[in-house]
């Protein structure tokens, strides 16, 4: 596709962070520039639009008059253009698929080689999800473990931390 029949896919947005002290013609002209931007947006979408109705168009006609040659040239044309693309996918595809494998267990490898994409994201996130985690460490307080410095604890802190602290006997 040249450039020509790209549609911009920029979007109007108003930011909400306009200064205060700006003068009302600034406003005026801002205004206005998004109005033109919005106008030329949605002329370049209805010109991309049309253009292709006019691609089909085209080739409609060529089927009726049976000018298979000339459409079997313009679509081997549109191929050899898009071939760079697919070569880059499927590579991009084989190296992401390579990558998940690698992160499940070598005797579900074999299992999950030929899945899609999203299968093996999904199986991966899941297995990821099961691992287990540490273990909580035991509470303590202003750093240091409760055995250590209960007696030094204000009352308040002793009735905050009190099953802790109870806790601690407990394991001696």
């Amino acid at each position: 596709m040249s450039e020509e029949t790209k549609v911009s896919n920029e979007t109007v947005v108003d930011s909400g962070t306009e200064n205060v002290t700006q003068e009302p013609a600034q406003n005026e002209y801002i205004a206005e520039s998004k109005k033109y931007r919005k106008r030329a947006q949605e002329a370049e979408s209805k010109l991309s639009e049309l253009q292709k109705q006019l691609e089909q168009q085209e080739n409609a006609k060529l089927k009726e008059k049976e000018e298979f040659k000339t459409l079997a040239e313009k679509f081997e044309a549109q191929v050899n253009e898009l071939n760079p693309y697919k070569e880059k996918y499927e590579a991009i595809l084989t190296d992401r698929k390579t990558t998940l494998l690698e992160q499940l267990p070598e005797e579900q490898r074999e299992q999950f080689k030929n899945k899609d994409l999203d299968v093996l994201e999904f199986m991966v996130s899941q297995l990821n999800s099961k691992t287990p985690s540490e273990p909580n460490v035991r509470a303590t307080v202003k750093g240091k473990p409760l055995s250590d410095d209960w007696h030094k604890m204000s009352s308040k802190d002793k009735e905050k931390n009190w099953k802790d602290i109870v806790k601690s006997f407990a394991k001696k």
